[in-house]
């Protein structure tokens, strides 16, 4: 009985490899990318303020059921030279995303500094998506003598 089911287990150990290989017998099509999320096609958007003005960051609508994806957000505010620091809070603000997120700056903003914000310091793990069919917008804090705001938004359409 031992020789018996010792000469079947070695039997299906030959016969295994035959059945189960894991190797393409002829080559397969081609891998092709469909663009069908355009993130080839992505575009940003730049602004870098002055001293006194507040700047906004306007990603223009996407037209039709399309929704702008944001994949790279950067909202900062720097002082100017002569600024000694503030602990009053700065905050970026959005329109037409859901939920009208806000940004805030994280720490005190001293002379000759860039403080980025909360959650939009470089790429997104997970785009932002913008409400369908309209051009989400990013607002600096309120204008200020001392600061000035910078940021960058890097998007693509979809559906």
């Amino acid at each position: 009985m031992k020789r018996m089911l010792a000469f079947v287990v070695a039997l299906a150990l030959l016969i295994a490899p035959a059945v189960a290989s894991a190797q393409q017998a002829a080559p397969g099509a081609p891998v092709t990318q469909t663009g069908s999320t355009g993130l080839a096609a992505t575009t940003c958007v730049t602004n870098v303020g002055t001293s006194s003005v507040a700047i906004t960051l306007t990603i223009p609508a996407p037209g039709g059921a399309n929704a702008v994806y944001i994949d790279y957000l950067t909202l900062a505010i720097a002082s100017t030279a002569a600024v000694t620091g503030s602990a009053t809070p700065q905050t970026w603000t959005s329109t037409n995303i859901a939920g009208t997120p806000q940004f805030p700056i994280s720490g005190v903003v001293t002379t000759s500094a860039t403080n980025v914000a909360f959650g939009a310091n470089g790429s997104l793990a997970i785009p932002l998506k913008g409400q369908v069919g309209l051009g989400p917008t990013f607002i600096s804090p309120t204008a200020n003598t001392n600061f000035f705001g910078e940021g960058t938004v890097c998007f693509h359409i979809a559906p």
